[in-house]
């Protein structure tokens, strides 16, 4: 039985009662949007947040793979690394331990930067306001651009965020054949592997519900989100480099996410509850 409608139904009547949840601050309501942005700790279930780092970690030990091709970053100068749509920042925290890195994050929200600055800064991670598609635009080159289930709520995303300033690697996920009208934030949806043929060569990747990471060739039965890698000519393909199923790990992360689930936290959204009830 498709339970999409069902999802769908529901996700639109979310609004009101979210409106009743207790215990966020002002600032993290602000910043929660209906659930479309995440606070580690403070909203979505663990597997949503080992979601999120499994993929920003892909993209760390992506970058850290070329330059190990390249005899390291010495004599490179700092390698630049923007996120868009970085929400509070914790993405950029965990890039911001490749040596020799200087971060970018951008967001819309000032009060998801605010929280950033207050959270996760780092002396090597910029924080700026603005509205990506000008900013994209606009955007001096930087060596790696990345960016984690943002792209899907910009029109002609795809597209637009392929044509960014970036010179080593474009890295980027959206939901994986998401139906329209179920998330009504998202403006592209089914969003497949034949979305990204205009743009090869790409690499293709896959991420399940349990935040592990598949090669086009291991594609899990239902993928919950698929990744997009292009990269520079002189650089090898990540099915080179890295080994899959990919996940990281755990314990050598710099403490931004454990192995194990931990006990149930107190603060759930029905979005959170929706998503593990009927597998999305």
């Amino acid at each position: 039985m498709n339970s999409w409608p069902k999802v769908a139904k529901l996700l639109r009547n979310q609004t009101s009662m979210e409106n009743s949840m207790s215990g966020l601050t002002q600032l993290e309501e602000s910043i929660y949007n209906e659930g479309e942005r995440l606070i580690p700790g403070v909203t979505h279930d663990f597997k949503e947040v080992r979601r999120h780092y499994s993929s920003y970690y892909f993209w760390r030990d992506a970058i850290l793979m070329d330059l190990a091709q390249k005899g390291g970053a010495a004599d490179a100068g700092p390698i630049r690394v923007v996120d868009l749509g970085c929400g509070v920042g914790h993405g950029c925290a965990s890039l911001s331990e490749i040596p020799g890195v200087e971060v970018v994050g951008v967001d819309m929200s000032e009060d998801s930067l605010r929280y950033a600055r207050q959270n996760y800064n780092r002396p090597n991670i910029q924080w700026l306001q603005a509205d990506l598609p000008t900013f994209i635009r606009e955007m001096d080159p930087f060596d790696y651009v990345v960016s984690r289930g943002v792209i899907e709520h910009i029109e002609n995303g795809i597209e637009f965020v392929h044509g960014s300033n970036w010179k080593q690697r474009l890295m980027f996920d959206v939901p994986y054949d998401e139906p329209a009208g179920v998330n009504p934030h998202h403006v592209i949806s089914e969003i497949r592997e034949e979305t990204f043929e205009p743009f090869q060569p790409a690499e293709l990747f896959f991420q399940d519900l349990e935040g592990e990471i598949f090669s086009q060739n291991e594609k899990p039965p239902r993928p919950n989100m698929i990744i997009c890698c292009c990269r520079a000519e002189d650089l090898k393909p990540l099915n080179a480099g890295l080994s899959f199923p990919y996940m990281p790990d755990w314990q050598a992360v710099g403490g931004y996410a454990v192995p194990e689930a931990p006990a149930e936290p107190s603060r759930k959204t029905l979005k959170d509850r929706l998503f593990r009830l009927f597998g999305r």
